[in-house]
């Protein structure tokens, strides 16, 4: 009986040997399949033209009114009929509340109600009563201004306004005031603009919309693609291909950029061939290969394939035993 559980061990042990090293195997080579890429290199040309390059900012936030007032009521009229409820949208003109001796309050624009204070009806109006609102006519918009962009604004200066609600369209706003005491933060400071526009009726407080200023604009400048540009210390340049086919590196002057060209002030004219050597990374086939092969031998190993599992002891196997 010792001999027949001392066999039984063995084989246990052995099975779990071979999982623990199959695992092991399996692991490896899907890190290795991971790791194995390509990386291809290969060199573009392009001619050297001219480009209108534009540095702008963008910001984003609220739309307020520009305009909130409270309309006093006359002192020495007696209220009768309010007309309208809080958050109200009332047209320029439109009648707010009557007094008792037939006149009204009147819209003296287009506007939202935000609060309502009168006397009960027939009471006397008091300096204590009015109705508060906002304009919708004219609307403002509050913009975050980097520290290093701050001196390239000033009042005054034309924004580009697009609401989310309608981003097939844009209103033309004006600076009309640039906080001169920033909010400190460990990345930089920022500062707080207003700007103001018009709403053409379409617009409410309240919605979202996002800003673009105009920084800085080069006209028809000699510019190149960003990524043909060559950094060597505090030297730049491009690598120019002449009529015979050889290369020179040119050094240039940048001047003005955007997310895809840099202005050329020096070492260019137009019209020359470059070279930009841009590089692709992809997967190798030999990697997909090992990831196929490695399906099939765990395929295997789970049906019983080429890996084996040794097989338990029969009954009569383990009685063999015992008689030895």
């Amino acid at each position: 009986m010792k001999k027949k559980n001392n066999l039984i061990w063995i084989i246990i042990i052995l099975i779990l040997l071979l999982i623990g090293i199959m695992f092991v195997y399996f692991n490896q080579n899907a890190e290795a399949t991971n790791a194995e890429s390509e990386t291809t290199t290969s060199v573009k040309e392009v001619t050297v033209g001219t480009q209108t390059i534009t540095k702008t900012l963008t910001s984003s936030g609220e739309i307020a009114s520009n305009v909130t007032e409270e309309l006093s009521l006359n002192t020495y009229r007696y209220f009768s009929e309010i007309y309208v409820s809080e958050n109200d949208f009332v047209q320029e003109g439109d009648n707010i509340l009557k007094y008792t001796n037939g006149k009204y309050l009147t819209a003296p624009y287009d506007l939202v109600v935000t609060n309502i204070s009168v006397p009960d009806e027939g009471e006397k109006c008091t300096s204590a009563h009015s109705i508060t609102v906002q304009s919708t006519e004219e609307l403002t918009l509050s913009i975050n201004i980097d520290e290093t962009e701050i001196s390239s604004l000033a009042v005054g200066q034309e924004v580009e306004i697009v609401a989310n609600a309608f981003e097939d369209k844009a209103y033309n706003g004006t600076i009309t005031k640039i906080n001169q005491v920033g909010t400190y933060a460990s990345n930089g400071s920022t500062f707080q603009g207003t700007v103001v526009f018009e709403n053409d009726g379409d617009l409410k407080i309240g919605m979202s919309a996002s800003c673009t200023i105009t920084l800085e604009k080069a006209e028809n400048v000699v510019a190149v693609p960003i990524e043909a540009v060559q950094t060597q210390g505090n030297t730049k340049y491009v690598i120019v291909k002449s009529e015979d086919g050889s290369t020179t590196n040119v050094t240039i002057e940048t001047g003005l950029s955007n997310d895809a060209y840099v202005e050329v002030k020096n070492g260019l004219e137009g019209g020359e061939t470059i070279q930009m050597i841009e590089e692709t990374t992809s997967k190798s086939s030999s990697g997909i290969q090992g990831g196929r092969n490695q399906g099939e031998m765990m395929d295997k190993f789970q049906n019983g394939g080429d890996f084996q599992m040794p097989s338990m002891p029969t009954q009569s196997g383990m009685q063999g035993g015992n008689r030895e």
